[in-house]
């Protein structure tokens, strides 16, 4: 899915920036995912110098320990998968 300068939901498989940042912006991963489910998350081709931050999507998930994943680079991209209960890990 395609993701405007604005903060959003993720969905299982790609989510991709559509245009430059005008601000830091926040993606946050489903809150109900299955286990197995694959989240790719792609920063614009321009951040316009801001951060793309990936937020757990519900209180107890974890993304390998931590609660966030910062993208700084223009075109940054992470995939992340749902490996048990309430953890993501990174890959």
């Amino acid at each position: 899915q395609g993701i405007a300068d604005a903060n959003g939901t993720l969905t299982e498989g790609m989510n991709y920036g559509t245009t430059t940042f005008t601000a830091d912006r926040t993606w946050t991963l489903p809150a109900s995912p299955d286990v197995g489910d694959v989240v790719h998350a792609k920063a614009p081709i321009s951040l316009g110098s801001q951060n793309l931050i990936i937020l757990k999507g519900a209180a107890l998930h974890r993304i390998d320990t931590a609660e966030s994943v910062v993208i700084e680079s223009d075109a940054g991209a992470v995939s992340l998968t749902y490996a048990a209960a309430n953890t993501w890990i990174l890959f």
